[in-house]
């Protein structure tokens, strides 16, 4: 595989100064032409054929910092076949590896390329938000309940937004987090109990909601332990940036071309 090494343009998104340089660059993972996506054939089965287009899986490795977001609204990326723009669009299922060193980012366009085409370009810009350095914050053990509002730092404060047993799973808890900020900050959080002894526990689930420019975010952890006192423990973002990492590579069958 070969790895493209691209500049990047770096735009701060934290009080603070940063001035260690994000080393992002982009490989290409793979790629797929579809001419037929059996749809019908397979009663409307999502299989790997079923959509109909070129498709590319790209690999963007953070270096030393980890990706911790990827703004796709805001990035852009267009497919050209050599005689033609076929125009091109982000998948949803674009995702960050569990060390956050690596996110796969799915390119995608309905149009198929000329039969005589041999080579796709693609062009564009991604955005991204990348951090390397945490700091942990912890709350005093107390009970908990719906609606509290907790401040973690001066940046960063979360409300209660569910506490109780869950609707589905044998867990006996699940407590639910809401904030009202896009960029990511939290990279970990832990629960105690009154003893402060650790509760395992597993993040269930996430949603963001983006209102003229207003967001909101959930997430949403299962414990294993029933606690009426709660000690919570995060580790936050405290160097997160946003970085434009421009995208010029042209792709064959053998991967990208030289």
């Amino acid at each position: 595989m070969k790895k493209i090494i691209l500049p990047i343009i770096l735009v701060c998104v934290v009080v603070s100064p940063v001035t260690t340089q994000a080393d992002v660059s982009v490989e290409l993972a793979g790629m797929k032409i579809v001419w037929k996506s059996l749809k019908k054939e397979f009663d409307g089965f999502r299989t790997y054929n079923s959509q109909k287009g070129a498709h590319v899986m790209l690999a963007v490795c953070g270096g030393n910092k980890q990706i911790i977001g990827f703004e796709k609204n805001k990035s852009k990326v267009t497919i050209f076949d050599g005689s033609g723009d076929l125009g091109g669009k982000f998948g949803i299922w674009n995702e960050a590896s569990k060390d956050g060193k690596v996110m796969r980012i799915e390119v995608s366009t309905e149009k198929l390329p000329a039969a005589s085409a041999s080579t796709l370009t693609l062009s564009g810009s991604l955005e991204l938000v990348v951090a390397s350095k945490t700091e942990t914050q912890t709350t005093e053990a107390k009970a908990l309940k719906k609606g509290d509002k907790i401040k973690m730092s001066e940046g960063f404060s979360f409300e209660i937004a569910s506490i109780g047993k869950p609707k589905w799973g044998n867990d006996p808890l699940e407590v639910i987090l809401k904030w009202k900020r896009k960029v990511p900050e939290l990279a970990a959080v832990r629960f105690y109990d009154k003893s402060g002894k650790l509760i395992k526990s597993s993040k269930e689930g996430s949603s963001s909601i983006g209102i003229a420019g207003k967001y909101t975010v959930t997430r949403s952890y299962k414990l294993k332990k029933k606690s009426n006192f709660l000690k919570i423990e995060m580790d936050l973002w405290i160097d997160a940036e946003k970085v434009t990492v421009p995208i010029k590579m042209d792709v064959g069958i053998g991967g990208v071309k030289p």
